[in-house]
């Protein structure tokens, strides 16, 4: 079993990387690098259900918001989905505030080696996305 871990630095402030990681709509955005048109349910509060749909209504994950502290930490445990032989596995997005930059860690596993090389590429695309959206969204709130 494998962990996929991805880290990278973002122009923007904690709260900015937050927003882009737990509203919805912005959601959807990143989320894409996975699957077009994925989206999440949940009610962002810890110990809820949290739902990842593909267009059409096909589930491709689902489990339980564990961990949800704003600007900092934000923890997925997902429960095993046969159809896609995963096990249980979990995703966390981990927030480190500088003086400028958020350092952004996405940590997801225990995965299999074929999970594992399916979402390497993904999961850099929905990196870079999450970094575009919330430095775009800096810029629009800096003072002048």
């Amino acid at each position: 079993m494998k962990t996929l871990k991805c880290t990278l630095e973002i122009d923007a402030p904690a709260h900015e990387v937050w927003r882009v990681l737990t509203t919805n709509e912005l959601v959807k955005e990143w989320a894409s690098a996975y699957v077009d048109g994925l989206s999440i349910r949940t009610s962002w509060k810890e110990g809820e259900k949290v739902t990842w749909q593909a267009p059409g209504g096909a589930v491709r994950a689902c489990g339980k918001l564990t961990t949800f502290q704003p600007d900092r930490l934000l923890r997925f445990d997902y429960d095993g989905n046969p159809r896609a032989e995963r096990g249980n596995f979990s995703e966390t997005f981990e927030l480190e505030p500088g003086d400028r930059l958020t350092r952004l860690r996405l940590t997801t596993g225990p995965l299999d080696q074929t999970a594992f090389d399916a979402m390497m590429g993904p999961a850099r695309q929905a990196l870079a996305e999450i970094r575009s959206l919330a430095e775009e969204s800096a810029q629009i709130h800096r003072p002048r």
